[in-house]
């Protein structure tokens, strides 16, 4: 089990790749409580035959499983999808360690970008995280959905459009500027 820096009343949260049946099981556990329970979700929605070929993550605090993401993967890319955190851990970031976990093991797999659907009352929560719009011009998807996309790794550019004027990317050799001014 990875302890990551966040914990809840002193109690570290930690998150855990399912490996065993029973990790599964915690994670379809947190995800009916929150899907079906909080939401009323039909089953066949939620479960809807794309679980045993996907990647599990769950979250625990004291041991106890309260928040779950299942990530499919594609040649390039990679999906976390049902996204949830039992209703009394919420706000304590515990969807934020769901997702870091993600794009750690997107990474370690040689995945470039992670893909999501979202709600549109859901964007603010992954706008806050890094997330983009995949097309800013796009209406919502038929389900009503927006695709969103964040980079595995996190670039910064040489050189932003706010550079100051004379910006050195790489010292010229001496040779070369002496035969220049010549």
């Amino acid at each position: 089990m990875t302890t990551i820096s966040a914990s809840i009343d002193g109690v570290p949260v930690t998150t855990r790749t399912a490996t065993k049946m029973e990790d599964s099981l915690q994670a379809f556990a947190v995800r009916a409580a929150c899907f079906i329970g909080e939401l009323d979700i039909p089953y066949t929605e939620e479960f809807d035959g794309h679980d045993f070929n996907a990647t599990h993550i769950v979250a625990y605090v004291d041991e106890n499983p309260v928040g779950a993401v299942r990530m499919r993967w594609f040649q390039t890319f990679a999906m976390p999808e049902r996204l949830c955190v039992m209703q009394r851990y919420r706000g304590h970031d515990v969807g934020r360690l769901l997702i870091e976990r993600c794009r750690h093991l997107a990474e370690s797999r040689g995945c470039n970008m992670l893909y999501v659907h979202v709600l549109p009352k859901d964007m603010a929560y992954w706008e806050k995280q890094g997330w983009r719009r995949l097309d800013p011009e796009a209406p919502p998807a038929v389900n009503g959905t927006i695709a969103l996309v964040r980079p595995v790794v996190e670039v910064t550019a040489a050189v932003a459009e706010q550079a100051p004027e004379v910006v050195t990317l790489r010292r010229e050799a001496p040779e070369a500027a002496s035969a220049r001014r010549a």
